[in-house]
């Protein structure tokens, strides 16, 4: 993906990889990789033989490989793992791979259209969680593979969700309960997550508010009490590090009043060892219509 004379920022490596600037500079004081050159503001350069580690590095810690195992390696080593490590193949249809081609080729009125369609057919329940879902994690996997560039997975992203919203504000229920706050903490850049959350809160009756990303716990906090949220719920990806999950969601709790529940979904979440107290982690789309029924029993 990157020439090798290149040299990138952190901000641009972070996107490129899905390794937090947090974790790469841990790893460089733990590990000694990557090895960044400084410019004359001794801002971090990366070298772009040093991204394309990064990128196969990312790959096999999301197939359950230890950072100690892994950080460091040369290409050949991390190639070498990959080709060893058990392919896990979810049974895409092709249908799936038909989208994709379309991302490749830069078709983005022609996708818009064809992912119309298929929410036609399917249904936006369907369509959530038997394409939008698994094409998430395909596209997702291409771009680890660098068969897709981030401008590319920008035009998906803007395609789908451009479709999501429109499905939204269809079916969107201006006097439903629970009131939902959706938005994701500073760090978080990912929104099809919130997104797709919105679109099962809205399903099941719920009246969502959606603050978009990245939004400052302080700010949360005065949008809950402006919005008389009941729940305030979060998205996290596996680009936002573990540790500043963990801290995002304690300081989010305290300053939140304990009666407004505080959701935590994504894929991001499902690497917290333990949950925080007062949190409530989800994990598939499903799970949120589950705690939504249960929260309205109880």
């Amino acid at each position: 993906m990157s020439q090798e004379n290149s040299l990138f920022n952190i901000g641009v490596v972070e996107r490129e990889t899905g390794i937090g600037k947090d974790t790469l500079r841990v790893w460089e004081r733990r590990y000694g990789f990557p090895a960044p050159v400084r410019d004359q503001n001794e801002e971090r350069l990366y070298p772009g033989e040093q991204v394309d580690r990064l990128r196969l590095i990312k790959r096999l810690l999301d197939i359950g490989m230890r950072p100690v195992k892994v950080v460091g390696l040369s290409l050949p080593e991390l190639n070498a793992l990959l080709n060893e490590a058990p392919k896990n193949d979810p049974g895409y249809s092709p249908e799936l791979f038909e989208f994709v081609e379309l991302i490749k080729a830069h078709q983005g009125g022609a996708l818009r259209i064809a992912l119309n369609l298929a929410l036609f057919r399917q249904g936006l329940p369907e369509f959530l969680s038997k394409t939008i879902s698994p094409l998430n994690q395909l596209v997702g996997e291409a771009w680890l593979r660098g068969e897709i560039r981030v401008f590319e997975e920008h035009l998906y992203s803007e395609q789908v969700t451009s479709v999501l919203r429109a499905a939204i504000a269809s079916i969107r229920n201006p006097a439903g309960t629970p009131r939902v706050l959706l938005t994701t903490l500073p760090g978080e850049e990912h929104s099809l997550g919130l997104l797709m959350a919105e679109a099962t809160l809205s399903l099941s009756g719920a009246q969502c508010t959606m603050l978009g990303v990245q939004t400052p716990i302080g700010e949360i906090v005065l949008a809950a009490q402006a919005h008389q949220a009941d729940i305030v719920a979060l998205s996290f990806t596996l680009s936002m590090p573990p540790l500043q999950i963990k801290s995002g969601l304690q300081q989010l709790r305290q300053a939140l009043p304990r009666q407004v529940a505080l959701w935590a979904g994504g894929s991001g979440v499902a690497r917290q060892r333990k949950p925080e107290d007062g949190v409530q982690y989800l994990g598939a789309l499903s799970d949120l219509t589950e705690a939504l029924d249960l929260l309205r029993q109880g």
